[in-house]
């Protein structure tokens, strides 16, 4: 396929080969076990759910027993697709047989619930084990990262895995031992002097992947303040999550995004210590990819359990968005023990990785799980895939035109959990949807791709979401960048994006996040006609309403519909209607099912004809809103 050529281009390349490179430097040491074209092409499905179910009812064992699993699928999946979970059985269910539909036909499935049958089915990848230290919860970071390189498997020191009989002579020796090794000597924190070690021995040193990192919650106790050490949420412990960037060979961490404060994790630190480890990680990424290329970030801010005030009293007030904690079905329980809300804390986090070049794929609270995205990886994804075209532009009239952002897909985890769901919903085919798909999420979930294009509907289309081939701030990509010393990145996004929006068809935008950091600029608008042609959402303000034949406007309002009070949100978005039709108006929504567009649609017709409601296709929505204004129209008020 013939690509358009852009700026940039030589160092995306550039950095697919510094990762191929990177995956394979260390796999000459390591055994080199059969691939399933040489074994018959049998796959191993792992019941993980029915394993840790079956274990002593013990927190730390069972969260130990998922993170080895993890990393073995890691390692096992690296070169071909053989071992599979299953741990939410619909989800991984839904995938595994799509997968042996149109790809896997021909293998044979070996079912297995066994820890040690595991172990001792894969055991030339059993080869060492790296030890890491309970009383410096990082070092369980530390560990998942040399694992990757080196091939070895985590455990912590002391773990109750070590006393299951049934596991008696089946571990590897001990390669590296992290106990005792981090005193603060070096920075004046333990935590701290464990990723500044890791990030000289192991990234600064080329052995990780160059445009690939996880930032994920280490073993820290998901209760803190509480006796002990607790894992009641495995499902948001990021452990099943992990196989894929260690297969990668990622580098992993977690540290504090706040300069004025000290984490619950590691209060004797002074204040901002984590966040200047943080930052020059991210430089050191930075180096190790020569500045070609974006570094996608996998993971989110443990905003329950550290650097938020997650927890206070008057609950509800910090939660991330309102309603949340009940829409996602967690309790809210906890507390963070920070000083700033979760929000915010999100914000700054995506801006430290703005100013550094490095986009995030953030698998959020309550939808961290993703299994098996290890072998994901290798699905064959087609070199093109197509939109349904836009449908005919009709007249302009006196109407409130609306646009529904179906988001928030920002995060691969969120993406795998909630496709088979609502793509099964009766409702999908009679009303036209945007799905805001964050399209660089094929990294990591490519199977879900080729599902929904080859399940579309001729009302399904298909949009970027927060704030295109990746969630970061696009202000923060020129300037003085924080303070970071790296130079201007817009070429280069726009390359980034326009690689990742040709392969799918994309040419809207539907929602761009600068956070704290403002308007955006005519310089960075133009950059994003360059490959959003057709449309972009804005979550704050910008320079003009039409650059280059490109619309766009502000988000009017975030709205989060409840099923049993469907009739709140159409008044809701009756009430933040301003001006004089026509009208246009967007509204974001977060994880909501095409029966709720449906019936809130109807809702707002039945309730509130006066407004004359459209609810368009995103191409619809923003080619009126292009044809109104070039037609003289005064532009929406931001």
């Amino acid at each position: 396929m013939k690509r358009r050529k852009f700026r940039g281009g030589l160092g995306l390349l550039l950095c697919g080969l510094l990762a191929a490179v990177a995956v394979l430097l260390t796999d000459a040491a390591a055994a080199t076990p059969e691939s399933p074209s040489t074994a018959g092409g049998q796959l191993v499905r792992f019941d993980l759910r029915r394993c840790l179910d079956e274990l002593p009812a013990d927190d730390v064992l069972r969260y130990d027993a998922m993170y080895l699993v993890s990393a073995l699928q890691g390692l096992v999946n690296r070169d071909a697709p053989r071992l599979f979970t299953r741990y939410l059985y619909d989800v991984d269910d839904f995938w595994f047989d799509y997968a042996r539909e149109v790809w896997l036909t021909s293998s044979q499935v070996e079912e297995m619930h066994s820890l040690p049958d595991l172990l001792r089915r894969f055991s030339p990848y059993v080869q060492g084990l790296v030890l890491w230290d309970p009383n410096v919860p990082a070092t369980s970071n530390l560990a998942a990262t040399i694992c990757g390189v080196e091939g070895w498997l985590p455990a912590r020191a002391g773990s109750p895995l070590f006393s299951l009989e049934s596991l008696q002579g089946l571990w590897p020796d001990v390669k590296v031992d992290l106990r005792g090794k981090f005193t603060g000597a070096v920075t004046g924190s333990a935590k701290c002097d464990a990723y500044v070690w890791a990030r000289d021995h192991y990234l600064s040193a080329g052995k990780c992947h160059p445009s690939l990192m996880a930032y994920m919650v280490d073993a820290f106790t998901q209760r803190p303040g509480e006796p002990g050490v607790r894992y009641p949420s495995l499902d948001n412990s990021t452990l099943a999550n992990r196989d894929y960037y260690i297969a990668e060979k990622a580098f992993f961490m977690d540290l504090n995004v706040w300069p004025d404060e000290t984490p619950v994790d590691d209060p004797g630190q002074r204040p901002g210590l984590d966040r200047e480890i943080l930052c020059s990680i991210l430089k050191a990424q930075y180096e190790r990819n020569e500045g070609k290329c974006f570094t996608t970030v996998g993971g989110f801010i443990p905003w329950d359990q550290k650097y938020t005030n997650h927890g206070l009293e008057d609950r509800s007030k910090h939660e991330p968005v309102p309603g949340l904690y009940k829409q996602l079905g967690i309790s809210g329980e906890g507390r963070a023990f920070g000083n700033h809300d979760p929000v915010p804390t999100e914000w700054e986090y995506a801006a430290i990785l703005s100013a550094h070049n490095a986009v995030m794929d953030a698998d959020a609270l309550g939808l961290v799980y993703m299994g098996n995205a290890s072998a994901w990886r290798h699905f064959p994804l087609r070199e093109r895939y197509e939109q349904n075209p836009p449908p005919p532009l009709p007249d302009l009239e006196q109407k409130t035109y609306v646009l529904i952002y179906m988001g928030d897909y920002d995060s691969a985890a969120w993406l795998q959990r909630h496709v088979p769901a609502f793509f099964r919903d009766p409702a999908r085919g009679r009303v036209p949807i945007g799905w805001a798909f964050n399209p660089n999420l094929a990294d990591r979930a490519p199977i879900v791709f080729d599902y929904v294009y080859r399940h579309k509907s001729a009302l399904d289309w298909f949009i970027a979401g927060d704030s295109g081939a990746g969630y970061l701030n696009p202000n923060l990509l020129v300037g003085d960048r924080l303070g970071s010393g790296l130079p201007d990145a817009l070429d280069l996004w726009v390359a980034h994006n326009t690689r990742y929006y040709q392969r799918f068809g994309y040419t809207i935008t539907g929602f761009v996040i600068n956070g704290f950091h403002g308007k955006m600029p005519l310089r960075i608008q133009e950059a994003y006609s360059r490959f959003s042609p057709d449309g972009v959402g804005m979550q704050l303000g910008f320079d003009q309403p039409l650059v280059n034949g490109t619309p766009f406007l502000r988000h009017t309002r975030d709205i989060y519909p409840q099923a049993e009070r469907p009739e709140a949100a159409a008044d809701e978005m009756r009430q933040f209607l301003k001006g004089e039709k026509p009208r246009f108006v967007i509204y974001r929504w977060i994880l909501q099912s095409p029966t709720m567009l449906e019936t809130v649609s109807r809702l707002c017709r039945e309730r509130h004809p006066e407004e004359n409601w459209e609810f368009c296709d995103p191409y619809t929505f923003f080619g009126l809103y292009r044809k109104y204004l070039e037609s003289g129209g005064v532009p929406m008020r931001q």
